[in-house]
């Protein structure tokens, strides 16, 4: 149900001048070890690549920055990553580059004006 709120905000940062910039910074917040991890890079690199091919524009550099409390297991993520990610959704067309980023959303966790996108699934309940 949230993934056409994603596929839209993707979509509003092409609205303006985005295209020019070289990356798309992006993080899940609470990412955990679930699949939705996975859908949600893959959601943005699919509406990334279909608003580089609509204005005719070099693809973005995507960075993901996934994020949890530091008990999270993201080894399991990170082993996930290249089966289902970066072999099945096409990162060899893609500049694709997935950072852990372990602490609590609560706090500080990123510099100022460093996200485009940020996600947060179902750890803002």
């Amino acid at each position: 149900m949230t993934m056409p709120v994603l596929e839209n905000a993707v979509e509003t940062l092409f609205s303006k001048d985005f295209h020019l910039l070289r990356a798309l910074n992006a993080t899940d917040l609470g990412c955990a070890t679930s699949p939705n991890t996975f859908t949600v890079i893959s959601t943005i690199k699919r509406m990334m690549e279909k608003k580089c091919r609509e204005l005719n524009c070099q693809t973005l550099e995507l960075q993901v920055y996934l994020n949890d409390l530091p008990g999270n297991d993201f080894n399991t993520i990170f082993n996930g990553l290249s089966s289902k990610v970066v072999v099945g959704n096409k990162c060899k067309e893609v500049s694709c580059c997935v950072m852990g980023v372990p602490g609590s959303f609560h706090g500080w966790l990123f510099p100022r004006n460093s996200l485009h996108l940020v996600h947060s699934c179902y750890s803002a309940h």
